[in-house]
């Protein structure tokens, strides 16, 4: 064997050992990355939790979510200050509009709202939704965290079922096509 092809074995044994290497590192941060965005399971009295809650909404009424026991709720964890938050509602608001025209009351948006209540209520003065904005203060804090998002990361959405189980939660803003479906799925 000749000293250029020894010289050139060498080299890809190298180039070999870096991609390796390299492979290893981003295995490494998409594991160490799904496991700090992901949502922990939900514990055992969140949906408890959710369903004694009685919170006001941007408009001043109260709603008492038990009410809503029966339909499949979308529940909403946002902020002013958070534009994935904001760029989701427009979408939201459709698909609250759109499951009320096909006539089936079984399906209902909420959005809990994790800022002050007057940042809440200003935003929903310029904004028209046809779901209820609720002020979760504290209160949706602790509701998204006993949901399983333990990192406090907004947006954060919760699908419950009609018989009143958890069906999926959603770190990070949501697409709108795969709530659809999923909405779909739980009627």
């Amino acid at each position: 064997m000749t000293s250029t092809q020894s010289q050139g074995q060498r080299l890809l044994l190298r180039m070999l050992g870096l991609l390796s290497f390299a492979f290893l590192l981003t295995a490494t941060g998409a594991w160490l990355a799904n496991r700090y965005y992901s949502s922990k399971p939900p514990s055992d009295p969140a949906l408890q939790t959710f369903f004694a809650q009685r919170l006001e909404t941007a408009d001043g009424a109260q709603l008492a979510l038990e009410s809503l026991r029966g339909q499949v709720i979308v529940v909403n964890f946002w902020a002013t200050w958070c534009p994935p938050c904001v760029d989701e509602m427009p979408e939201l608001n459709d698909l609250q509009r759109e499951f009320q025209q096909s006539s089936t009351d079984r399906v209902r948006i909420v959005g809990i709202g994790i800022d002050s209540p007057s940042n809440i209520r200003q935003f929903a003065a310029k904004h028209s939704f046809h779901y209820p904005l609720l002020l979760g203060g504290t209160t949706g804090n602790e509701l998204a965290r006993l949901f399983g998002n333990d990192k406090g990361l907004l947006p954060f959405t919760v699908i419950i079922g009609q018989d009143g189980s958890m069906m999926k939660t959603i770190v990070g803003r949501v697409r709108i096509e795969a709530l659809r479906d999923q909405v779909r799925a739980a009627l």
